[in-house]
């Protein structure tokens, strides 16, 4: 299943990468062109836009009007509805430009010391260049996509 989010839900879109999916930004704020865009693609739309979402059903293609209060309750109604599993583990997505990362040498990276000196694992985006690895802040993207999973069964 493709997704496509609006601009709308850019954070979203970055968490639903760090749980295991792929989905694209929305390339414009433009309804006419993102109706379009999204048709030609085959893809769900996610938004939060009401008109929007009214359009698209009327054009009939698949559209889900996201609802929640803070991104552990939307991506719990993204996965329940959509019928993902969450992950907790890396993914291997970019969480800004969902391209797949690639792991690399940290010679081959510039990192801070402590960095370097604290971890064996890298990952690079080969499309926006960015550089990732399993530091303490993956215990907080656990925590809030284990929440996110917890939330998906009380929905």
């Amino acid at each position: 299943m493709r997704l496509v989010a609006d601009k709308m839900l850019a954070k979203l879109a970055r968490w639903i990468r760090l749980g295991g999916y792929s989905i694209e930004d929305a390339a414009t704020n433009n309804d006419d062109s993102l109706i379009k865009y999204v048709r030609a693609r085959h893809a769900v739309l996610l938004t939060q836009d009401e008109a929007l979402a009214n359009r698209a059903r009327r054009q009939r293609f698949r559209v889900l009007l996201v609802k929640g209060n803070g991104i552990e309750e939307q991506l719990a109604f993204v996965a329940k509805n959509l019928g993902l599993r969450l992950s907790t583990k890396p993914s291997g997505i970019c969480p800004y430009c969902n391209a797949r990362l690639i792991r690399v040498d940290k010679s081959k990276v510039k990192l801070p010391g402590k960095i370097a000196r604290r971890y064996r694992v890298f990952y690079k985006c080969p499309k926006c260049g960015r550089v990732y690895w399993h530091g303490s802040h993956w215990k907080e993207i656990e925590s809030r996509l284990k929440e996110a999973k917890r939330m998906e069964k009380s929905l």
